[in-house]
């Protein structure tokens, strides 16, 4: 029987592996095209790309429900009875799905809520710290759970280099006049997440291969990273031959068969295909 039984959404686009291994319980968000609405985990990021492709209309993406919430935290209660669930979050100034939490959990006695402030993988990484403290040291009491969450959250550090601003245009978060400039002069604007916000961050110019390139060396300049907390995310349509050349270029950094997740169809309706992401933890 578990002590804890950590829960996070389906937004942290964290790998199956993880899920197994650590046991975590994952809440779904949720992904409209048209009328239809479908949870992100059911989706891959290829039917966000083809149905943009098809009707010129960006996907809508929304967070998790309470009656999400409400169903994961019985299911839990039923399967483990005397638990405590430690549910991390999706960035709260992002979705509602924190929100959603905090009402479903007004029904039951033994939910512990905490804001990440990340998301993707930057809540992967946290949600895999934590599973990972928690395996380490079995006894620990709740409040120092919460209080590792809210130390590690704070150190995490995310960038993501979008390769099209096509969906960041099509969601209205550029204007066409920046889209176009942004193009014709070869600018590649990174996302940084900043106390939960995904803000815009540097801009790189030149092709996609010297960006992603002059992104990680800033990346290792900038933040003193724990090499062994570190993640990637890649979009659907990351070339091989882009992989290949991150790997070769984390290798000069020290860092051998880095850890590479999907992203789910949440980010990319806004990351748009072909997009890259690292993320780890200051020491």
């Amino acid at each position: 029987m578990s002590k804890f039984v950590l829960v996070t959404e389906s937004g942290s686009d964290l790998s199956r592996e993880y899920i197994d291994r650590y046991n975590v319980k994952i809440v779904p968000m949720h992904v409209s095209f048209g009328e239809e609405s479908f949870d992100d985990s059911d989706l891959k990021s290829s039917d966000v790309f083809d149905y943009y492709d098809k009707n010129k209309i960006l996907p809508k993406t929304s967070g998790s429900t309470p009656s999400d919430f409400e169903k994961v935290f019985s299911e839990i209660n039923r399967e483990y009875g005397d638990c405590i669930i430690i549910y991390i979050a999706y960035s709260s100034v992002t979705t509602v799905s924190y929100n959603s939490a905090k009402i479903a959990a007004e029904e039951f006695s033994n939910v512990v809520l905490i804001d990440s402030k990340n998301c993707t993988v930057g809540l992967s990484r946290v949600v895999m710290s934590t599973a990972e403290y928690i395996e380490n040291n079995p006894d620990s009491s709740v409040e120092e759970i919460v209080k590792y969450v809210e130390e590690i959250r704070e150190k995490t550090r995310f960038v993501f280099l979008p390769q099209s601003l096509l969906y960041l245009k099509a969601g209205g978060r550029i204007s066409n006049v920046s889209y176009l400039g942004a193009m014709l002069l070869k600018i590649f604007p990174t996302i940084n997440l900043e106390k939960g916000y995904l803000v815009a961050g540097k801009k790189y110019r030149g092709n996609f291969k010297s960006s992603y390139k002059k992104l990680i060396e800033d990346f290792f300049n900038r933040f003193n990273i724990d090499k062994d907390s570190l993640l990637l995310v890649k979009v659907h349509g990351l070339s091989d031959d882009h992989i290949k050349s991150i790997e070769l270029i984390l290798e000069e950094h020290g860092i051998n068969k880095p850890k590479w997740f999907d992203a789910g169809a949440v980010i990319s309706c806004h990351g748009g295909p072909g997009a890259f992401g690292i993320v780890g933890i200051e020491k």
